[in-house]
């Protein structure tokens, strides 16, 4: 495991508990059936241009939904041990709408809870183990084989993870999907942020290039500055290897990023990480949610001694938190979330006629 990625798994998303068995019965999130489900939210948007003028977008869910995606939370936790329960905290469900469900535009969303290293838990360098042998990443495993085996139902499936999520998918990839070609026929796409995917991740799995392009990961580290070389994101020591970065402008999109924020106030240690990132939000908004384009572009490039990130640039720029070598991780999806979902769109698009055949 390279320098980075143990550094990255001791301070924020990725210390990972030691092995243990996980629950048979999946407690989901968000699901089809599920009741209070955070991700079926009203997708109503105040859309502020630059020059302030407001506007009111009504995007809705869609009907009938022909794939699914499947959702990875990020470290949120609040609770006081190194590895949550499957308790829906208030922060767990804040998560899954700020980051996913405005892709049930496109899919219906599957989201289980697992037993993530909790904010509290990742302060302890001692708690990191080999990734794909504890028990945060057994317990969205179990989830998952659930939902394949009795939720799928031969579906295709987006899968989307940020920060602790992502890390848990990208092991998830190389366990369940690059080595079964049944099971990666069926994988539209995943949504990797914030989780340093390298460009040798996988044997078949490979980085996206080109619009509608499936079966492959979109993935990328914001920053507004050069990363340090001590940055957690954006870099890898394994030899001959680069962390990915896909621009979104080359996936279908544009450079000009779309972010998407609830109104809904975040919950907790993240919702206050939140308030220093973004500290100037607008007031005066009535719908749940609120977009402000044109504000920010995103284009990768490449440092000289290797960093690969997304470069953000625009004339209000967040701020690094918890500090510059963080980036701007608090924002890997929700500066990009228009980004995210109309990529995602085109690929469900491309699958959907490749299936048709």
């Amino acid at each position: 495991m390279s320098r980075a990625l143990v550094l990255a798994a001791a301070l924020f998303a990725l210390a990972l508990a030691a092995a243990s068995s996980a629950s048979a019965k999946t407690v989901w999130l968000c699901s089809p059936q599920a009741k209070h489900d955070p991700c079926d939210y009203s997708l109503k948007t105040t859309v502020i241009a630059p020059d302030g003028a407001r506007t009111t977008q009504n995007a809705k869910a869609a009907r009938h939904a022909k794939v699914d995606c499947f959702y990875v939370y990020p470290t949120v936790s609040d609770q006081k041990t190194t590895n949550a329960t499957l308790a829906k905290d208030p922060e767990i469900k804040a998560i899954a709408t700020y980051q996913a469900s405005r892709f049930q535009q496109d899919c219906r969303v599957w989201a289980p809870m697992y037993r993530q290293v909790t904010l509290q838990g990742i302060l302890d360098p001692a708690n990191v183990s080999t990734l794909g042998s504890n028990l945060a990443y057994r317990s969205a495993r179990a989830a998952f084989d659930d939902y394949v085996k009795h939720d799928n139902h031969g579906r295709g499936f987006v899968l989307i993870g940020h920060s602790q999520g992502s890390f848990v998918l990208k092991q998830l990839i190389s366990d369940r999907i690059d080595k079964r070609p049944s099971l990666r026929r069926r994988m539209v796409s995943a949504l990797l942020l914030g989780g340093n995917v390298t460009n040798r991740e996988y044997k078949h799995v490979k980085p996206c290039s080109k619009p509608g392009q499936t079966g492959c990961v979109v993935a990328w580290s914001m920053f507004h500055d050069t990363p340090p070389s001590n940055s957690i994101f954006g870099r890898t020591t394994a030899k001959g290897q680069h962390v990915v970065c896909t621009s979104p402008g080359r996936l279908g999109s544009s450079s000009k990023l779309l972010p998407y924020a609830p109104t809904l106030p975040f919950p907790g240690t993240i919702g206050a990480a939140l308030s220093i990132f973004e500290p100037n939000q607008p007031t005066g908004l009535s719908t749940p949610w609120y977009a402000q384009p044109g504000v920010l572009t995103g284009s990768c490039a490449t440092t000289a001694d290797g960093a690969n990130y997304l470069k953000i640039d625009g004339s209000e720029l967040p701020n690094a938190v918890p500090d510059a070598t963080w980036g701007l991780h608090l924002g890997d999806v929700n500066l990009a979330l228009g980004n995210l979902t109309t990529i995602a769109k085109k690929q469900i698009a491309a699958y959907l006629r490749s299936r048709s055949r």
